[in-house]
């Protein structure tokens, strides 16, 4: 196991989640069918929200797969019952009722408890075996992925079945039981007030914390959500109902899903796996022949189980007529982390990405409110993030993107003085594959590096991944304030790796990195045994090079003529009635312990049970029949471990016990539970080494002096063809040029190449490294690590969209169907909406705070990425009537050319639930030439919001995203993007209004709402647009507070100058159009190239 075999006690139970239900399907072009993991998948209501949700470009919806995967069976029994409950319901507003109750409800009235025991009498005959399920009326839409799964479910079943034939007493004796139950949680929580549910509000969550608070009480004292209250109606009853309204909308959206879905069609498909995650996520790499792993570390299905993890060859045959997904779009892991650990769910998963621009793996998990953002990212990456990122071939969007579209309500949580979560933030990240944009059909770019600094590097890794064992930093996290000393010296007694886990690390960047390997895994050994920082770190070697050599790095030491060399030297008892010795072997202690000269392991597998033994010498296998009891029972604990077997017989204290096996066995395999042989375990994959033939030159990176930091990247450029050769070698200037983020544009003379780089480079500070006589150019770029520290006014890049398959696909923004996101307006008194101003200036940090603050005290220009969110500020504080009047026609002028380059009518503001933010539905126009007769009249006079040169270089690239992002139509053959290959189009042509940035593909797609309130000449050129909010990344910057009272309102021209943005002076309205404002009248000559294409007589 790569993760840490904790000892069975309490464990976290998580049947529903405390956040906002989300659309798995929101980083997928609609287009795409879905093919979705679901890892520790607990809550359902992530299913029945995308089903509700998913945005569609046909009548046809695309088929949705979900994977779901939960060591509890009895939560997977749950949710199944729940949708076979939605299959059969017959659309009564009872029986929906009866469904919240079974859901969500401890005690259960008539109705409810008669629904569930039918259902459950229904569901028990079906799950008599896998051939009786699949000949059921479920089985096209709910599918088990092994016999194993259906027996654990439907064991579940029969307990609640069974309580139907419970006698007056044994029914009281339940109940009191369930009772006693919720007195107990009470009690636990009498001293405290419980909010965490609160993160469920998003941006409300100081508004519901008294609410939830009061909920959570009385769900513990009635076992109900809300009925029965008699009291006047509350805001806890208001919060209750709004969530019954939600779920009912859900649920009818899956039972109409379930109806229109066939098992030829297969459009809708639930499938259940109950088992640990990391092992189910071994199982379904690709099947090769068994190898050592395999052998001496089977794929147990569970942590204390024996049983190895056997899917189902109806599904996951390579033969099977409509065989299972084993490579996904989507990976959503909610509640795994905390306790499995990044890498190893990392290192699991990412093989499971289907190779695609749109594949996302999400994370969920909390970091540290540290001094510095980047402390608390890099505790759980074990490094610089950008570092780990380029090793494992994965990196969060928002660290490339710099910005997110998802509010983080925990941010909210942290800066509330006093709140339980006052010392860390959760965070949701989205995990891309590296190489955005870059060719899906080819492989990912090899990486090189020199010996040294990789081995510094792995060996920085190693000393993070076992941090736990360093006493020095328990040592100095005493020295903190007590809020920050506890934190720190929790998170040092939480164990998450083991030395297989740095193995498998090890052994997957290899598969990315060239290096002299054989050097690097040397100098590692000397590292590794020289360190007297860990504690641990020499009782541990034993077992890391027994992992090290599992995972693929065979020493020259370790070759099996050395073995039996060995072997013959020492004569050990332990191996003497073996013909060969195997380089690792599997040790079982049967309740005892074993002396092994101070060396420690903790990989190990753990059951309770009988164990039996048969033959001899090599020969010899061990079957475990296991006691399903478990530590309350009465079976001996057998526990196995693979170790090298030169450590066996060069070990004196335990010689004697080896040989007794009344305690001890050495086996050439581990042992099994009685229904399982290791012949029959789908191993992992051996790592697959680079090719140098098929790569060509890798890129190179040059570490700093610390070895944790990627200093340059460089890449390499054969220059092959005769012609080019010559104007390489007749002298011909070379230039390069940022292309986007993470690629160059190479000049040779007339010619021209794009040089990819794995993630961003700073292309202005490059170097180039040019070989006329060998014909060769080299790009040396330093890696993009920080943020824009140096306001540099160059973001467009940041906005990234590329092809997938001939499909615009988004970076860092998510997708939205915005006709399901529900509408709000405020009302005359704005009390109920405090939460709405603060909310919108959260997207700027406390350095982008202070920014705007020196712009109006210091006259300092902001970065671009703050000026580009004032203007969004402005936009939607306008558009919400925050600042007063309500305006809904806006226009973006780049000021210093006199440029309107783009309209936007905003024809609502949307709540986008899931991601806890606003949204403005939107509209966007071109200015160009083209568009303009005809709708002049038609559209009133436009707020201006002012742009610079760089910013309106930004919303060119901003723009497409947004239009795309709510996309409910499809891209014609002829569309400008794939004619120009380009998005955005015209990029780099600013604030030209003929250069449109969008594609025309949505033009006039409907508008019939605003053909009604505009006009068609204006409906006819509108585009629709979801616009929200662009959140700064805070484990990047610290997070702002809200709006600084210093800093005057962004409204423009009409609480300002229209010129010069002046406003504590008198203002005089335009006399032509009433509504532009100027402090004189040389200001407003100068703004009469800009505002006369907008100023309408009134």
């Amino acid at each position: 196991m790569s993760q840490v075999l904790y000892w069975p006690g309490r464990t976290s139970f998580y049947p529903l989640g405390n956040t906002s239900a989300v659309c798995l399907t929101e980083d997928l072009p609609p287009e795409r069918n879905a093919d979705v993991l679901l890892l520790g998948c607990g809550d359902p209501r992530h299913i029945l929200y995308t089903v509700y949700a998913d945005a569609s470009i046909s009548d046809e919806p695309r088929k949705l797969d979900f994977t779901c995967c939960d060591i509890e069976a009895a939560v997977l029994a749950r949710n199944t019952l729940l949708f076979t409950l939605l299959a059969d319901h017959d659309g009564s507003e009872d029986r929906q009722t009866s469904i919240w109750n079974v859901f969500y409800h401890m005690m259960l009235d008539e109705a409810s408890l008669s629904l569930l025991i039918e259902q459950c009498r229904k569901l028990v005959l079906l799950a008599e075996s896998m051939d009786s399920w699949r000949q059921g009326p479920y089985s096209h839409f709910i599918v088990m992925c092994n016999s194993d799964t259906l027996s654990e479910i439907g064991r579940f079943w029969k307990l609640w079945l069974g309580t139907s034939d419970f006698n007056t007493k044994q029914t009281r004796r339940f109940k009191e039981r369930f009772q006693d139950g919720m007195k107990k949680i009470r009690k636990s929580f009498e001293d405290c007030r419980v909010i965490t549910s609160a993160r469920s509000a998003g941006p409300l969550a100081p508004v519901a914390f008294d609410a939830v608070a009061e909920q959570f009480e009385l769900f513990w004292v009635t076992g109900l959500t809300n009925d029965g209250w008699k009291k006047t109606p509350s805001a806890v009853f208001k919060v209750v109902q709004a969530a019954h309204q939600q779920f009912n909308a859900w649920s009818k959206a899956v039972v109409r899903r379930v109806r229109n879905t066939s098992a030829s069609s297969a459009s809708f498909v639930v499938r259940m796996y109950a088992g640990e995650a990391l092992a189910f996520c071994r199982a379904l790499h690709p099947v090769n022949s068994p190898n050592e792993l395999a052998m001496h570390s089977p794929t147990f299905s569970a942590p204390w189980k024996r049983t190895v993890v056997q899917l189902d060859n109806a599904s996951y045959s390579p033969s099977a007529p409509s065989p299972a997904p084993t490579s996904f779009d989507v990976i959503e892991t909610p509640c795994v982390l905390g306790h499995l650990g990044l890498h190893n769910l990392l290192l699991a998963t990412t093989p499971l990405l289907r190779h695609s621009p749109s594949s996302t793996l999400h994370t969920k998990t909390s970091f540290r409110v540290a001094n510095s953002p980047a402390e608390g990212i890099m505790e759980r990456v074990c490094g610089d993030l950008s570092t780990i990122s380029l090793l494992l071939g994965v990196v969060p969007s928002t660290n490339v993107s710099r910005f997110t579209t998802y509010f983080n309500s925990s941010v909210i949580l942290s800066l509330a003085g006093g709140c339980p979560f006052a010392t860390q933030h959760w965070e949701r990240l989205a995990w891309k594959l590296v190489g955005f944009g870059h060719d899906t059909n080819a492989p990912q770019k090899a990486l090189s590096f020199s010996p040294d600094q990789l081995t510094g590097m792995l060996f920085d890794i190693y000393l993070r991944m076992f941090s736990d064992e360093d006493l020095g930093k328990r040592m100095a996290a005493m020295s903190l304030d007590e809020p920050h000393a506890l934190y720190k010296l929790n998170s040092l007694s939480t164990i998450r790796y083991t030395r297989r886990s740095f193995a498998l690390l090890l052994a997957h960047i290899r598969t990315r990195v060239h290096c002299d390997w054989d050097r690097v895994m040397d100098d590692l050994h000397t590292l590794v045994l020289q360190n007297r920082t860990l504690i641990n770190g020499s009782d541990f070697y034993q077992e890391m090079v027994t992992q090290l050599f599992l995972a693929g790095f065979r020493p020259s030491w370790l070759s099996p003529l050395a073995v039996q060399e060995l072997r013959f030297e020492e004569d050990p008892p332990v191996f003497r009635q073996w013909r060969a010795v195997p380089e690792v072997v599997t040790v079982v202690l049967c309740e005892t312990w074993a002396n092994f000269r101070h060396n420690t392991f903790a990989c190990i597998s753990a059951s309770f049970g009988k164990l039996e033994v048969s033959g001899q010498g090599e020969n010899k296998a061990a079957v475990i029949v296991e006691d399903r009891t478990g530590i309350k029972g009465t079976s001996p604990l057998i526990v196995s471990f693979p170790i090298l077997s030169t450590c066996l017989m060069i070990a004196t204290g335990g010689t004697a016990l080896l040989t007794d096996e009344r305690w001890v066995h050495v086996l050439s395999r581990a042992p099994t539970s009685d229904s399982d042989t290791t012949d029959e375990v789908h191993p992992l994959v051996p790592p697959t080494l680079l090719d140098e033939t098929d790569q060509g030159h890798p890129i190179h990176v040059k570490m700093d002096e610390s070895n944790t930091l990627v200093k340059t990247l460089t890449a390499h450029l054969d220059i092959v063809h005769a012609a080019e050769q010559a104007a390489l070698t007749s002298g011909c200037p070379i230039t390069v040029e940022q292309a986007s983020l993470d690629k160059a544009k190479l000049r040779i003379g007339e010619y021209q190449w794009i040089v990819p780089f794995p993630l961003p480079v700073d292309i202005t500070n490059a170097k180039l490294r040019i070989a006329r006589k060998s014909k060769y150019v080299e790009v040396v770029a330093p890696m993009v690590l920080a943020l824009d520290d140096k306001r540099e006014r160059r973001i467009a890049g940041n906005f990234r969209m590329t092809f997938d398959s001939g499909v615009p696909t988004l970076w860092g923004v998510h997708r939205v169907n915005l006709d399901r996101c529900p509408s709000f307006k405020l009302p005359g008194g704005q009390k109920a909406f405090d939460w709405l101003a603060p909310h919108i200036n959260h997207m700027f940090s406390k350095r982008e705070n202070m920014s705007r603050t020196q712009r109006v005290f210091l006259g300092r220009i902001p970065d671009t990425f703050t000026s580009l969110k004032d203007s969004l500020r402005t936009l939607l504080f306008l558009a919400t009537g925050l600042v007063g009047e309500t305006h809904a026609e806006f226009a973006l002028c780049n000021h210093s050319r006199g440029e309107l380059y783009a309209t936007i009518l905003v024809t609502g503001v949307r709540l986008d639930l899931a991601s806890h933010t606003v949204v403005a539905d939107s509209w966007i126009i071109p200015m160009s030439d083209d568009t303009l007769d005809g709708r002049r009249r038609e559209i009133p006079p436009l707020v201006l919001v002012k742009t610079s040169t760089h910013e309106s270089e930004a919303w060119r690239h901003l723009l497409p995203l947004f239009i795309e992002r709510c996309r409910t139509w499809k891209h014609k053959p002829n569309c400008e993007y794939l004619v120009h290959n380009s998005i955005p189009l015209y990029p780099n042509a600013g604030s030209d209004p003929n250069k449109v940035p969008w594609c025309s593909c949505g033009m006039g797609v409907g508008t019939e709402a605003l053909r009604g309130r505009y006009g068609s000449a204006t409906a006819k050129y509108a585009t629709r647009a979801a616009i929200s909010p662009l959140f700064g990344v805070p484990y990047l910057e610290h997070a702002g507070t809200v709006e600084p009272a210093d800093v005057p309102p962004a409204g423009p021209a009409l609480t300002r100058c229209a010129a010069c943005g002046k406003g504590d002076t008198p203002l005089s309205k335009c006399g032509r159009c009433k509504t532009n404002k100027y402090c004189s009248r040389d200001c407003q000559v100068k703004d009469w190239k800009t505002h006369k294409k907008n100023c309408v007589p009134t």
